[in-house]
């Protein structure tokens, strides 16, 4: 399936795939619960395609392969079992494993939830009965995932069933397409069709991320009652979001605005393993100025270029957030170095300005010039 573009919604008949023919496809007039995945990924929810993001993979088109992946356990006809491929779907900002490759029965009632159904498909009563059942992502299911299934018809008398909708109350991923039959005993799988949409993410505009407990340390939906704990961020993944840094150590730069943070896998608050919380911005830049004179008491605005002043404002030290992130040397007229200026002795900082005091009050007679060096976030206030 060389030629299958991830955003087509991998509806056609798969190469390798001959469970895959019932030939309901994006072009065909019929709905499709790929149409509400459309919507569902212009909400940012999707498949991570994990495994799919090599570009010399031979299966990175394929999409019978991994990823949550939907297939049949045992001979269409006759099986009511299937199983969902292990991967990774993002649903409403959190990021949930899904499938465990262990096959889920359609005849098990603890596969579908409550709220939609009391008990599992029953079986069909014509030998032409068949009914949609959509295999979904529900965090609130074992494994995250669950099954929701419409009413049966008998295609006997040309009729088509039609994609079961009480799953459309909530955000969710449709994985796969389901047609079930009468079997000896109970319902038996005919086909499984797979759509997915996979994530295919472009310049996102990032609103600031907060908790409901205050705590900033990371994404993360443990406290949301009723679903399964969000592993955030999965193996092999890496999150970008934007946040207020405050209490992101003792005195981070930027607190009071958003800044850009990265949670690398397996890094989140307390779980164990690598990774961790990074702050991306402010990013810091150094700067080295031209030689300033140094004649006398100087004082230096922020926001003008040397030798006048300095041009961006020195970050200060996450340490104590008090101490610049700046080194003053001095020079005589010889161009000889005479010291390092210390802050609170040499000099002061402020938001608005550097003051050099009087080189003669200081010990520093004979001086002629600075040469500042600092670190800035690329702003002057």
């Amino acid at each position: 399936m060389a030629n299958t573009n991830l955003g087509e919604g991998h509806e056609k008949t798969a190469t390798g795939a001959t469970y895959q023919n019932d030939g309901l496809r994006d072009s065909d007039v019929l709905s499709s619960p790929s149409l509400t995945n459309v919507v569902e990924t212009g909400l940012g929810n999707g498949i991570i395609p994990l495994t799919l993001n090599r570009y010399d993979e031979a299966d990175r088109n394929n999409p019978v392969s991994g990823n949550g992946c939907v297939r049949p356990n045992g001979t269409l006809g006759s099986t009511s079992e299937l199983y969902v491929d292990t991967g990774i779907a993002q649903i409403d900002g959190m990021f949930y494993s899904i499938g465990s490759g262990t096959q889920l029965d359609i005849a098990v009632g603890t596969n579908y939830h409550p709220s939609y159904h009391a008990s599992a498909i029953p079986n069909g009563t014509n030998p032409g009965d068949e009914a949609i059942l959509l295999v979904y992502v529900d965090p609130r299911l074992p494994n995250n995932v669950g099954f929701v299934y419409g009413s049966y018809v008998d295609t006997a008398t040309g009729l088509y069933p039609s994609s079961p909708s009480a799953n459309l109350v909530r955000q969710n991923m449709i994985l796969g397409s389901v047609r079930v039959g009468k079997g000896a005993s109970g319902p038996v799988i005919h086909a499984i069709e797979d759509k997915r949409l996979f994530q295919r993410p472009g310049p996102v505009a990032l609103s600031a991320m907060e908790h409901n407990t205050g705590d900033p340390s990371g994404p993360r939906n443990d406290f949301i009652a009723g679903l399964n704990a969000g592993a955030l961020p999965q193996t092999k993944l890496g999150i970008l979001y934007t946040r207020d840094p405050a209490q992101f150590g003792p005195f981070p730069q930027g607190v009071g605005q958003t800044h850009l943070f990265l949670n690398s896998d397996q890094g989140l608050g307390t779980t164990a393993g690598g990774g961790g919380e990074y702050q991306i911005t402010p990013v810091h830049r150094t700067i080295k100025t031209m030689p300033i004179p140094y004649p006398g008491p100087t004082i230096l605005p922020i926001g003008i270029p040397a030798p006048g002043g300095i041009l961006f404002a020195p970050l200060l030290s996450e340490e104590d957030g008090m101490t610049p992130l700046i080194n003053i040397d001095v020079y005589d007229g010889a161009n000889n170095h005479m010291a390092t200026m210390k802050e609170g002795f040499h000099f002061t900082a402020s938001p608005t300005a550097i003051t050099l005091n009087d080189p003669g009050v200081i010990g520093l007679v004979g001086a002629q010039e600075v040469v500042i060096t600092y670190v800035h976030a690329s702003h002057t206030n």
